[in-house]
This record gives C-alpha cells, sequence and structure tokens, in this order.
C-alpha cells in the first residue's frame, strides 16, 4: 500500500512541474483552466499523501495551493462569462 501513496505523491510532484514548465515556456498562462487543473489536481494528490504519511505541513500547503488554484478557476470562468458577446456593453458612435 506504502508504494501507491507514494505514487500518488510522485504523480502530484509531475502535475506541478508539468504545468509549471507550460507556463514558463508559454505554452500555458496562469488565467488559462488547464493551469488550473494540473495544480488542484497535484495539490489532491500530495493531500493523499500527505494523509497517508501524517505529513501535516504538506496537507497544510496543499490545502491552500488547492484552494489559490480554485480561486483562479473560479476567476478565469467568471472572467470568460462577463467577456460573452451577450454579456457586453454595445456602443454606439453618435
Amino acid at each position: 500500500m506504502d508504494v501507491f501513496f507514494e505514487c500518488l505523491g510522485w504523480v502530484g510532484s509531475f502535475c506541478f512541474l508539468w504545468a509549471y514548465y507550460k507556463l514558463i515556456n508559454k505554452k500555458w498562462r496562469s488565467d488559462q483552466s488547464i493551469y488550473h487543473w494540473f495544480n488542484i489536481a497535484g495539490s489532491l494528490l500530495f493531500i493523499i499523501n500527505g494523509a497517508y504519511y501524517s505529513a501535516w505541513a504538506v496537507i497544510f500547503i496543499n490545502v491552500a495551493w488547492g484552494l489559490i488554484a480554485c480561486y483562479g478557476l473560479f476567476k478565469e470562468n467568471l472572467g470568460a462569462k462577463n467577456n460573452h458577446p451577450e454579456n457586453l456593453t454595445k456602443t454606439t458612435k453618435g
């Protein structure tokens, strides 16, 4: 069972590193859903890993990281909704 939870931690690490790699290489932007989903997945996997090993600092930082990523995802989706053509105010030149 230890191997399973250890693998979850490694996959979580990969999620964080991949998201950061794509961000610094300008393949992803910090306001894209994919970036936030990779951070959410990484934090969830680390929370599970940390819970198994009773690593409270790991749990704490990843709960915070996951909440920040959720906020970013919410903010990105809210921005997309507000920028939808139906929600834009039409201006007329006159």
